[in-house]
């Protein structure tokens, strides 16, 4: 239905996390770039329990190739601190791409800008919170697109 995105994952809970979670509602994930642990990392695969089997996913070392191959298909969203639009005003479809950048540094600046208008953030009330969880912010984004494209 939809294909989760982390670019440069660094904490390999949120992976595994993530990678559960596509498993669970049949979402494809995509690990794209350098990680900050190895994809046999004990922690990684705790999160992921049992179920990596079961999980539609997939690694992508070049970052620059993926982004760019991605960009092409213009269906896809950017979530980012730095956007002032709410991720519940995006119109989300069946084959989007919904992408998060690293727990440390986000999405790169310079595929943020070029493609702005993809941006969407999860709104938060506190503003000395700089960003949510990385695999709590997943769960929050791909359920309101599975949301849209149920009704």
């Amino acid at each position: 239905m939809f294909t989760i995105v982390l670019l440069e994952p660094q904490i390999p809970p949120n992976t595994g996390s993530t990678g559960r979670l596509c498993g669970a509602t049949n979402n494809r994930l995509h690990i794209v770039g350098e990680l900050g642990f190895e994809l046999s990392d004990k922690t990684l695969k705790r999160a992921g329990l049992d179920y990596w089997d079961h999980i539609d996913w997939e690694y992508f070392s070049d970052l620059d190739s993926y982004c760019n191959s991605m960009a092409k298909n213009e269906s896809f969203h950017l979530l980012t601190t730095k956007s002032n639009k709410s991720y519940t005003s995006k119109s989300f479809k069946e084959g989007d791409f919904i992408v998060f950048g690293s727990e440390t540094k986000g999405i790169h600046e310079s595929f943020l800008k070029a493609n702005w208008e993809n941006t969407c953030t999860i709104p938060m009330e506190n503003q000395n919170i700089r960003s949510l969880n990385l695999a709590t912010s997943v769960g929050i984004v791909l359920y309101e697109a599975i949301r849209q494209v149920k009704v």
